[in-house]
């Protein structure tokens, strides 16, 4: 290995390890051809390769002349005022692309893809790429899935959704056409899943907040996921969803012998239908910030042996309304409530969907494999759910001979409209799936390729999902259903009532802190104001200065209020970016740097009173729910009594 190459190497090791080690043993491409350019210091080249007919070819990958030049015109198209991320397809010799990242630095993030790692291999043999190293620049290269690339740039989610512009390397298109064609294709779909992480983190804060405080009492004084952790080690899990496709092997769980042999964890939407043929599950899962979710626990049985475990995020109608014992998983937002009063709580990775969490709580418990049935993610047959879930309940009035449920189905199906996508299931039949639903498709491939457990993908039906052996789930249980499955312990129901008086008390406090709190950022904001009306005299900006680092000494004392209502603050935080990415692209003057600096943190502190506001109501709300538990616990123990 030459000095060059290994220099390269380190540089990409120390950010994407993996991909170095891949670069370090592959083969450099025959036919690359490097050789020194007019133009001082730089190298050109060309790649040689031949056609089906065996025809030879020689694509140039730089100017022979000035690579420098055509390096600097490339990245004269990268408009980073309008766009967050440039991504450079194609790295030819690498000249364009330090440009761009040269331009970027600061102001943007560089994504770099090359299709060829044995072409990447040889030019990082020649070519001394410092830009491997900068924070800003990622490189991706070779064949990537969606959830290879959720998996790489998961850390820069929210700034690509402020934007992306493609730039294309031409030498590179023409010598790898199918590959950047597919790159592209995948590419989109990623921003999509980013634009739609964002864009419902942004919607949903509010709510999940709320959720967070109407759910206190019950984390703080309830029972946790942490007795369950490795109690499945080596058993099965089937993780059951409402998909179309689930009605094909539903009936496999009728038998108790073969639930005896499993762990059985289903989402919410798929319990009514399994408790419909006399199959309860082990679990039950929960995440959803709506109230809309209370129709899937209206009417249910008692459920003693069933356990929900549910995020602290979850609707409160959920856990009021469930006719079982609840356990719940850890919250940060709710622990930086509690402060020193805390107590360890295990966390389950964070996903959209209940479906996800049923991944996550199998991994939790040490089931492998783990088995997935009814997680069509598309609408299988032109059906949104299996028949007997709790949305047909609701349409059942509406039935008859002219409207009949698979028609609903549809209409269901058909008002995502634009948002639909034909593409092919797992028999390479056209199915129909939706923007959101490829976005849950592109998490479970992310959190697949992590796992070290076998998953098996038993739907029979739906779209087709990396990293899963397929497999009906007939032969799965007989394969793997070989022996008893674990006792599992179940919670019991009452909350602590001494801990709820001292986590209600603490709430009276923190309601306070966030009182405090927005009152400084009330009078923190005519300073602001008055030091953009006073910016030619400096002497009384400073003055008003001393007054704002008063304000942020007194703000920085209540650091666990003020990390509480930025958790709400998701706009302001998300708007704060763009405008400190702004702020770094237009490059003023001081002074006008200064005023841009002075305009966003008036609207950064509004946001913040805001939120503020919000979280009184929050936590006057919280107050009064905890009020009511701790009646209702005296009044059963004095009924008991």
């Amino acid at each position: 290995m030459n000095e060059v190459l290994k220099r390269n190497l380190d540089r990409l090791g120390a950010r994407d390890e993996g991909l170095a080690s891949r670069l370090a043993s592959v083969a450099p491409q025959a036919g690359l051809e490097v050789t020194s350019s007019s133009e001082s210091g730089l190298v050109t080249g060309v790649a040689v390769v031949r056609d089906d007919a065996g025809v030879e070819r020689k694509i140039t990958l730089a100017s022979r002349h000035r690579p420098g030049a055509e390096a600097s015109r490339f990245a004269d198209q990268a408009d980073l005022k309008k766009h967050a991320v440039v991504l450079v397809i194609g790295v030819g010799l690498g000249h364009h692309v330090r440009e761009v990242a040269k331009r970027a630095a600061g102001k943007g993030v560089v994504i770099v893809y090359e299709p060829s790692e044995s072409r990447l291999r040889g030019v990082l043999e020649h070519v001394d790429a410092d830009w491997l190293g900068a924070g800003h620049v990622e490189l991706l290269a070779g064949e990537l899935e969606v959830g290879d690339l959720t998996r790489r740039l998961e850390g820069r989610v929210s700034t690509v959704a402020q934007g992306v512009q493609m730039l294309s390397h031409g030498p590179t298109c023409r010598l790898d056409e199918e590959a950047v064609r597919s790159f592209a294709e995948r590419f989109t779909q990623f921003v999509s899943f980013c634009r739609t992480n964002v864009a419902t983190t942004m919607v949903i804060a509010l709510q999940t907040c709320r959720n967070y405080a109407d759910n206190l009492g019950r984390y703080a004084a309830g029972e946790s996921i942490n007795a369950l952790k490795g109690l499945g080690r080596g058993c099965p899990a089937v993780l059951v969803a409402a998909g179309p496709s689930l009605a094909k092997n539903v009936a496999l769980l009728e038998n108790r012998d073969v639930r005896d042999r499993v762990i059985v964890i289903a989402a919410q939407t798929a319990l009514k239908p399994l408790l419909a043929r006399g199959i309860r599950p082990n679990f039950v899962t929960a995440l959803d910030y709506h109230e809309i979710s209370r129709r899937f626990y209206e009417g249910l049985p008692a459920l003693d042996d069933v356990t929900l475990v549910a995020e602290p995020k979850a609707n409160r109608a959920i856990v009021d309304n469930y006719p079982g014992p609840v356990r719940m998983c850890r919250s940060p937002f709710i622990d930086t409530l509690l402060g020193e009063m805390g107590r360890r709580v295990d966390a389950l990775r964070a996903g959209s969907t209940v479906a996800h969490l049923n991944f996550y709580l199998a991994q939790y418990l040490g089931c492998d494999p783990i088995v997935l049935t009814g997680q069509d993610l598309g609408f299988s047959d032109g059906l949104y759910y299996m028949p007997g879930t709790a949305i047909h309940e609701v349409w059942g009035a509406e039935l008859g001979p002219f409207n009949t449920l698979e028609m609903m189905e549809w209409q269901r199906v058909a008002r995502h409209k634009t948002h639909l996508r034909k593409l092919e299931d797992i028999h390479g039949k056209p199915i129909y799936t939706d923007e959101q639903m490829l976005t849950y498709l592109r998490q479970f491939e992310r959190d697949f390729g992590r796992a070290n457990q076998t998953i098996i993908d038993a739907t029979e039906g739906g779209l087709p999902k990396a990293h899963t052996e397929r497999m009906g789930l007939a032969e799965a249980l007989e394969r793997y259903a070989t022996g008893p499955a674990p006792a599992l312990p179940t919670p019991g129901r009452e909350l602590d009532l001494e801990r709820l008086k001292l986590v209600h008390e603490l709430l009276v406090n923190r309601t306070r802190e966030v009182r405090t709190l927005a009152q400084l950022s009330r009078r923190t904001i005519p300073i602001l104001k008055e030091m953009i009306a006073n910016q030619e005299d400096q002497r009384k900006v400073e003055r008003l200065f001393e007054k704002l680092e008063k304000n942020k000494r007194e703000v920085a004392a209540l650091q666990e209020a003020f990390a509480l209502v930025n958790e709400l603050n998701q706009i302001g935080a998300f708007n704060r970016l763009r405008a400190d990415r702004a702020i770094e692209v237009e490059g003023a003057d001081a002074v006008s740097r200064q005023r841009a600096q002075l305009e966003r943190d008036v609207a950064n502190v509004s946001w913040l009173i805001e939120a503020c506001e919000q979280v009184l109501g929050m936590f006057e709300r919280s107050a009064e729910r905890m009020d009511g538990q701790l009646r209702d616990g005296l009044a059963r123990i004095g009924a008991v009594a």
